[in-house]
């Protein structure tokens, strides 16, 4: 288990993870805009489950993904902080009293991501293989993405960016592989039937 949970701090597990679900320019885009649409509105939801008089769930959650993104890169951690806060504090305190637009906005937000993987990535979305690391990973890919275009750390990005092309190919193989055992396995069939 704390194996598991290692993924969620350890920068290069999850970037890669995730970048390997989002790697066209287009997908990133459509990841950038509404990513941060999603977490804002999802603020917005949990924000109504009260935890003590003054704390409620949507604190938990921006502190929980403030301090992990702190854990998992520091400088950009220390960066997205107040937008982690900005967010929550217009999900729980302004969408909170909006809700069906804010029910609007997450779904189309997430109606747009689908999109985006079914016709510009061309494969599934990542939460199809880990719902959990999706999820937390999203919010801070996003991010970093943002970071490395305007030049941060550009041999961190490169070295990512190498990681991801060598997971996406290792994805692509068990792929082929994969459908060339379904081929086989319905031609056995048909040849039995």
């Amino acid at each position: 288990m704390l194996a598991y949970l290692d993924n969620y701090f350890n920068l290069k597990k999850s970037f890669v993870f995730y970048g390997s679900y989002h790697h066209t320019p287009i997908n990133q885009l459509v990841h950038v805009i509404f990513v941060p649409a999603i977490f804002t509105t999802a603020m917005s939801f949990v924000a109504r489950i009260p935890i003590t008089d003054k704390v409620n769930l949507s604190h938990v959650v921006a502190a929980f993904y403030a301090i992990s993104f702190l854990k998992m890169e520091p400088v950009a951690g220390a960066l997205y902080a107040p937008v982690i806060g900005a967010m929550e504090y217009l999900g729980s305190q302004v969408l909170i009293h909006h809700v069906p637009g804010s029910i609007a906005v997450h779904l189309l937000g997430w109606t747009a991501q689908i999109f985006a993987h079914t016709y510009a990535e061309g494969r599934q979305p990542a939460f199809t293989e880990d719902p959990f690391q999706a999820i937390h990973a999203a919010v801070f890919f996003v991010w970093l993405e943002l970071l490395f275009y305007l030049g941060y750390r550009p041999s961190e990005k490169e070295e990512l960016g190498k990681l991801v092309k060598a997971r996406i190919a290792k994805m692509n193989a068990e792929d082929a592989a994969k459908t060339v055992a379904d081929t086989a396995a319905s031609a056995a069939a048909k040849k039995v039937g």
